[in-house]
């Protein structure tokens, strides 16, 4: 069973997703959520989760509740990499002491988590490079300009994964012509997302999370092309991993 994190009401924007295979998780109305996650909406959150599987394909809404991808690796009792396809590095240092929060769960997930192996940052903006200094050991950063100058089997070997994985994905990675996101967008295209994907997910998969939506296709008439793009995206990307996820 795979989960939809209803946060904005925008997965009932595509049609593919009111299937029995989805498991809806009624977020609307949990306040302290936006960006930022406090103690209570933390509770309330984990709470939602406890009896859903890990082992599953997780949307988690827009990559303002990116941080939920931490409260998954929680769960994970095993040593695992952790590789996150993003624009940003989501390292940034907590504003407001030690809430949680989409700009740094994953400085925070390393900081916490002594299962995490090592973190595989994908096609983050190259100015934010700065942002994943101080783990030496433990960051594999490929910046956007990496991921078109060096070649696939160059990206690999750097990564040396290990299983097992948990794998992020925020859709502000892909360039705006692939799909639309509520956050400044990378310029990943189709072919590279999956061409690298396929070789990741040759490795046991714990999970996969995917953020990145545009909650704006809702309520302005001005995003119907800009729906159409992301559900043709959202259900291609989920038809990909289910035929070559390794179980």
């Amino acid at each position: 069973m795979h989960s939809i994190f209803n946060f904005t009401h925008v997965y009932e924007a595509y049609d593919f997703m009111q299937g029995e295979e989805f498991k809806w998780v009624d977020c609307i109305g949990i306040e302290g959520t936006d960006c930022y996650c406090d103690t209570e909406a933390e509770r309330q959150l984990k709470e939602k989760m406890a009896d859903l599987p890990l082992n599953a394909v997780h949307w988690i809404d827009s990559g303002d509740y990116h941080y939920l991808s931490k409260l998954w690796t929680d769960m994970i009792e095993e040593p695992f990499t952790l590789v996150v396809f993003d624009h940003h590095p989501d390292m940034q240092q907590p504003m407001f002491g030690s809430l949680l929060s989409c700009g740094s769960w994953v400085r925070v997930a390393l900081e916490r988590n002594p299962y995490i192996r090592k973190v595989v940052l994908i096609g983050v903006d190259d100015k934010l490079r700065c942002e994943a200094e101080g783990f030496p050991d433990k960051v594999v950063f490929f910046s956007e300009t990496d991921t078109w100058r060096l070649t696939e089997n160059e990206m690999l070997e750097r990564m040396n994964l290990e299983g097992p994985l948990y794998i992020s994905i925020d859709k502000d990675v892909m360039s705006e012509n692939e799909c639309i996101t509520n956050w400044d967008q990378g310029s990943m295209k189709w072919i590279q997302l999956t061409s690298l994907l396929e070789e990741i997910l040759k490795h046991r998969t714990l999970g996969i999370d995917i953020c990145g939506e545009e909650p704006k296709i809702l309520t302005q008439c001005v995003y119907s092309l800009d729906k159409n793009i992301n559900a043709k995206f959202n259900e291609s990307l989920y038809d990909f991993i289910k035929e070559n996820i390794a179980r």
